[in-house]
């Protein structure tokens, strides 16, 4: 009977205003003590990482930017030394020439020099030749003459006047030829 009697003095839920009053100021102290301990931290870190992956993509973005750019520079500056290279390839190539040239130049000026003083020796072994030969030629005149006549012969005077005889006659023959 007891029972009975509990049973019908509720009549179903009840609500107690200070149960509901402790409630809710326990539910105002947790959102307070979460919000001050947990909530705040959690809201800044998430922030800083937020911070973070920003400026860790805007470094990704600059180093994209700059590799761009470092990539131009060095296209910009391996043409720049191609065409250096091919400057310096043209004017080594001329330098080359004109130093061959030069060699040649200088090789066919000594040929024409060496040719030249050829000539002239030859052409002054051959006077040589000549007066030697005029002289020879002279002496054994004086020497024949002066047997046949069987008197001698002044070989000075007589030099002279063959010479001058032979030059005439080595005339004559440079201009018949």
């Amino acid at each position: 009977m007891l029972f009975s009697t509990l049973a019908e003095e509720t009549p179903g839920l009840i609500v107690q205003p200070y149960w509901v009053l402790v409630t809710i100021v326990q539910f105002a102290i947790l959102y307070f003590l979460l919000r001050k301990f947990l909530w705040t931290p959690i809201t800044r870190m998430l922030t800083d990482r937020a911070a973070t992956i920003r400026e860790g993509l805007d470094l990704v973005a600059s180093a994209q930017r700059d590799r761009e750019e470092m990539k131009r520079e060095v296209e910009r500056l391996l043409t720049e030394a191609r065409h250096e290279a091919a400057a310096l390839a043209e004017r080594s190539t001329q330098a080359a020439e004109a130093a061959a040239a030069l060699v040649r130049a200088e090789a066919k000026a000594e040929a024409d020099r060496i040719r030249e003083r050829g000539r002239t020796d030859a052409a002054q072994l051959h006077d040589q030749a000549l007066a030697q030969l005029r002289a020879e030629v002279a002496g054994m005149v004086v020497a024949a003459a002066s047997r046949i006549l069987g008197t001698e012969i002044d070989p000075a005077k007589h030099k002279a006047l063959i010479e001058r005889s032979l030059d005439e006659a080595g005339d004559e023959l440079g201009r018949s030829n």
